[in-house]
């Protein structure tokens, strides 16, 4: 049944991109443009230095620091630190690629990188300092607040989906012996450039995906059934299809909450959720990205991020009186 659901899949998706051809087209220009301008000079840099944090042993010192908060209140090794604030830092993927290669690496097993990349795959202070406080609300106060909840609600949902056992508490052991810098350097470029044509690739077929939901109308009428259920969130109609954009592909949804999406409380809220839940396009960077980690693992991470996130911003709306 399910081999049968795929190949009826492909054959419409096939269809679907003879039909609409050109607006596919379109589309994928669209996406190379963000991935040239946003996504690929904003990650590269963070996944090359993942990497050499790694293989030059930086990642390990500083699990070292933190290897007693990181265990007794998240039940994670110490050196899970560092992909947290790889995460907090350098945007989504980044810091769910790093708990990867602390597995790859020995560092942790594949259950404690699981269970770190469902928490520390998130968006940076750029992004959500600039494009959606600045960008969006027209308000750095706003965007700082909107980072504050997303690291907030991160370690509120690594501390609900911490692992049921501490770690054993593993000595100090000596870093291993290193390749010249040179060699350490050239192999975490040539890293971070397969990682980015990854994210970009994913990007650009979620562009198309989205483009053949709008034009079948299958976009509109997810819409007009989720109207009556959050109707009374103070999102307008073209708040909501923002929002279900986003929840495919995030830049394209956070762009449709201007002021006509409906109130500055129940906005920011969504651009709360989105940023959090990040959309299937980064969901999907995220698995390519993480090299044989768990999926359902990330999703049910992020689903509970993205929830937390917009409670927190409904409530600090009403106290703040947006």
């Amino acid at each position: 049944m399910k081999k049968w659901c795929a190949c009826m899949g492909s054959l419409l998706f096939l269809v679907l991109l003879c039909r609409y051809s050109a607006d596919c087209t379109q589309a994928v220009q669209g996406a190379l443009q963000l991935c040239l301008t946003s996504a690929v000079p904003s990650l590269f840099p963070f996944f090359a230095a993942s990497s050499l944090a790694i293989s030059s042993g930086l990642a390990q010192s500083l699990g070292e620091q933190f290897a007693p908060l990181m265990r007794h209140v998240f039940h994670l090794p110490g050196c899970g630190a560092a992909a947290l604030f790889l995460g907090f830092l350098g945007g989504y993927p980044a810091g769910a690629r790093m708990a990867a290669e602390l597995w790859h690496s020995g560092l942790c097993t594949k259950d404690e990188a699981a269970a770190l990349a469902s928490v520390c795959n998130n968006t940076g202070p750029a992004f959500l300092i600039g494009m959606c406080g600045c960008g969006l609300f027209h308000s750095v106060r706003l965007g700082v607040l909107l980072y504050c909840i997303h690291i907030l609600s991160a370690l509120v949902t690594a501390f609900l989906l911490r692992p049921g056992q501490l770690p054993p508490a593993t000595p100090s052991r000596p870093l291993p012996e290193q390749l010249p810098f040179c060699s350490l350097l050239t192999q975490s470029v040539l890293s971070a450039g397969r990682s980015c044509l990854m994210v970009s690739a994913f990007i650009l077929f979620f562009s198309v995906v989205l483009c053949l939901l709008r034009l079948t109308g299958i976009l509109s009428a997810i819409c007009t059934a989720a109207l009556p259920l959050l109707s009374g969130c103070g999102l307008s109609a073209a708040g909501i299809q923002s929002l279900a954009t986003g929840c495919v592909e995030l830049t394209q949804g956070l762009a449709g909450l201007t002021p006509a999406a409906g109130s500055t409380g129940a906005r920011l809220a969504a651009a709360s959720f989105l940023c959090a839940f990040g959309g299937l396009s980064v969901l999907f960077q995220t698995a390519a990205a993480t090299e044989g980690l768990p999926f359902l693992h990330c999703i049910h991470g992020k689903c509970m991020h993205a929830c937390i996130s917009a409670l927190l911003c409904v409530f600090l709306s009403h106290f703040l009186l947006f």
